[in-house]
């Protein structure tokens, strides 16, 4: 073998060459003179908890977004409904009255109900008042007329946005008001007697749109079942005759798609209170008129839906709990309603005069002094006076609890009622105490007097009444035992914690 014979002259240039590094040798070589750097645990744990941090402030700022987000949408729902229970609220307010009326005291003496000495009349009576003068028999006679409408349109308000069962439930009270008797046995008569009659509001269409809704029969089949037309006769008093009577009671409640055939066929249908009063708001939009559809279609099919499983769907808020709706909220706190405020240094502060916008005669007996309890531990009469109470539909917030007196309340959602109203209350079952008014039209017990001051915490739910209407009991429900006040007792403020969070159609801007 041959080798390649090198030029001394060039030995020195080959030998620059073979040994010059190339670029992998340097990379080689820096590697070795260096050591291999990583992170270390402290470093990784230091990582590892900013990034905790920041996912930690990342889902607090969006559950922040979305409790924001759930708030304003419920706000925006409870003003856009309690605008339109207002709107129909002032509907009520200046609509006509359609009422039946009973036969007169002649009628029943020529009919042979009463005997002719009916025809002198009795004397009158109202509570706290002594018998009216001669001078004063033709006020009267106007106040008894203006009363009169005045509790009509409370029965309607009650039977057109029913915030209960019994709303739905009872047909058209029968109210009563008196006028002179025209008696010809002496002066004395003519002056002082008075006669007794009978009013009934006709059964409005919205009524029975909401009871067919239901399942339940309207005015008129009902009357058609039971002998005495007792939903639209004003001579048979149909709320006591539901209290007292099974039979009608069944009859009240009877399925439709059950052929009724006698009291033995009754079938009720299986509504049931726990959700009754956003049940009862679901029926109120389902039956409106709203520019030529109906109110509920502006509610997304989303958020209704029958939680309790009774077949009433609810209408529920942007946290899946159902409305509660309080027709009458005369306990609630609120700019909104001129019930009672501690804060106001004077007694006329505290208790503001706003009056009901139904009664613009000012004729309901609390606005009698004599009604007033004597002697009164009030400086002024306005504690005493009926106000104006807008309807309020009421959200239960974040914690997804009221804590606010209802007509059914139960806070633990365990389907057994804690606190509110026995079913078979409705603000139209309130009357005078017996004694207090004459003459009362025969037949009847009491006088109706239908009343959304009515100071519920009074009563025990357990207890189906009595309930009667008091001056002083208006007091105590302006002063937190009407509807929409926090439930009392309340000790450890668990009810006023958890009512704070509330969202309300008064709150909300209404």
């Amino acid at each position: 073998m041959s080798f390649l014979k090198v030029d001394s002259r060039h030995r020195p240039l080959l030998k620059k060459f073979m040994h010059h590094p190339t670029t992998y040798d340097r990379a080689n070589a820096s590697s070795r003179r260096r050591p291999t750097r990583a992170f270390t645990l402290v470093e990784l744990l230091v990582v590892m908890t900013v990034m905790v941090s920041l996912g930690g402030m990342l889902t607090y700022a969006l559950a922040s977004a979305q409790t924001d987000a759930r708030i304003k949408r419920t706000q925006a729902d409870v003003l856009t409904i309690g605008q339109l229970l207002q709107t129909r609220m002032s509907d009520v307010s200046l609509s006509k009255m359609n009422l039946a009326y009973g036969r007169t005291i002649p009628q029943l003496v020529r009919a042979g109900v009463l005997g002719t000495t009916a025809l002198d009349g009795t004397a009158l009576t109202n509570p706290g008042s002594p018998q009216p003068t001669v001078s004063e028999y033709q006020k009267i006679m106007a106040d008894e007329q203006a009363r009169l409408i005045l509790l009509a349109r409370r029965d309607m308000l009650r039977m057109v946005m029913p915030e209960c069962q019994r709303d739905l439930l009872y047909p058209p009270a029968t109210l009563q008001y008196r006028t002179r008797a025209v008696a010809a046995t002496s002066a004395a008569a003519r002056t002082t007697n008075w006669y007794p009659n009978a009013a009934q509001l006709k059964p409005p269409a919205q009524w029975n749109q909401m009871r067919t809704l239901l399942g339940l029969f309207s005015a008129e089949t009902i009357d058609f079942h039971w002998a005495g037309s007792p939903a639209t006769d004003p001579e048979v008093d149909a709320i006591a005759l539901a209290a007292n009577n099974n039979d009608f009671e069944n009859l009240l409640r009877h399925n439709v798609n059950v052929p009724y055939t006698g009291p033995a066929s009754a079938s009720p249908i299986a509504w049931t209170r726990q959700h009754e009063s956003s049940e009862c708001l679901y029926l109120i939009l389902a039956t409106t008129e709203l520019f030529g559809k109906k109110a509920i279609d502006q509610i997304p099919t989303s958020r209704i839906r029958d939680t309790d499983g009774d077949g009433v769907p609810e209408i529920l808020d942007a946290w899946d709990q159902p409305y509660a709706f309080v027709r009458n909220p005369v306990g609630f706190r609120s700019p909104a309603i001129a019930n009672y405020d501690p804060t106001g240094a004077t007694e006329i502060e505290q208790y503001r005069s706003e009056p009901d916008a139904l009664d613009l005669l000012l004729v309901d007996f609390r606005f009698d002094t004599r009604t007033h309890p004597n002697p009164s531990p009030y400086t002024t009469e306005s504690p005493f006076h009926p106000i104006y109470l807008p309807p309020a539909v009421i959200s239960s917030g974040r914690d997804k609890t009221f804590g606010l007196q209802r007509s059914y309340a139960d806070e633990d959602n365990d389907g057994t009622v804690e606190f509110g109203v026995n079913s078979y209350y409705s603000s139209s079952v309130v009357g005078l105490t017996p004694g207090s008014i004459g003459p009362l039209y025969p037949g009847t017990t009491g006088f109706r007097f239908p009343d959304p001051y009515f100071n519920v915490s009074s009563v025990p739910f357990a207890n189906a009444g009595p309930y009667y209407m008091s001056a002083a009991g208006t007091v105590l429900a302006k002063e937190g035992g009407g509807y929409g006040a926090v439930i009392q007792p309340d000790p450890d403020g668990d009810f006023r914690d958890a009512a704070a969070d509330n969202i309300s159609s008064l709150d909300a801007g209404f």
